[in-house]
């Protein structure tokens, strides 16, 4: 290598070092945004199988079928916060503030169908839908520093 290839290949160097670390940063946030919504959709997953496990056991004597308790939204929203709580760092407002907005339903009566989603259902079922903030704080410099995950997440007893 002559001495005059080092001077371009050093400047080569220099103007793409700092393109390859944005993308490199850009890439590890994304991939860190992707495991907070998996993390955020199983929490809301397990808040409707825990409420729709709290059955009305009078109804279920009296009947012999399946209803959820009558306090199936506020177990849904008590074990969203709870399981929220374990990601609490990476979001942008608290777990129980997140719970607070979320739109919890129980649909009981059955077949139903939701007016939110248009997800028809056969048993009775707990729902959740909530648009979560989380921190994302790479991008900041570029995007704003908080990004909306969108969970909807539904639960049945069978």
């Amino acid at each position: 290598m002559r001495s005059d290839e080092r001077g371009s290949i050093a400047v080569t160097v220099a103007l793409l070092l700092p393109l390859l670390l944005t993308t490199l940063v850009g890439v590890v946030q994304l991939g860190a945004l992707r495991v907070i919504a998996a993390k955020v959709a199983s929490a809301a997953d397990l808040a409707t199988l825990a409420a729709t496990d709290d059955q009305d056991q009078s109804a279920l004597v009296r009947t012999g079928s399946l209803r959820l308790a009558p306090d199936a939204v506020a177990v849904a929203r008590t074990f969203f916060a709870l399981n929220l709580s374990t990601i609490a760092p990476l979001l942008a407002t608290t777990p129980v503030s997140v719970a607070a907005q979320a739109e919890i339903a129980a649909f009981a009566d059955v077949p139903a169908v939701d007016p939110l989603t248009g997800w028809r259902y056969e048993h009775p079922t707990v729902r959740i839908a909530v648009d979560v903030p989380v921190r994302t704080p790479v991008f900041g410099v570029v995007l704003p520093t908080t990004m909306t995950v969108r969970v909807r997440s539904a639960s049945a007893p069978r």
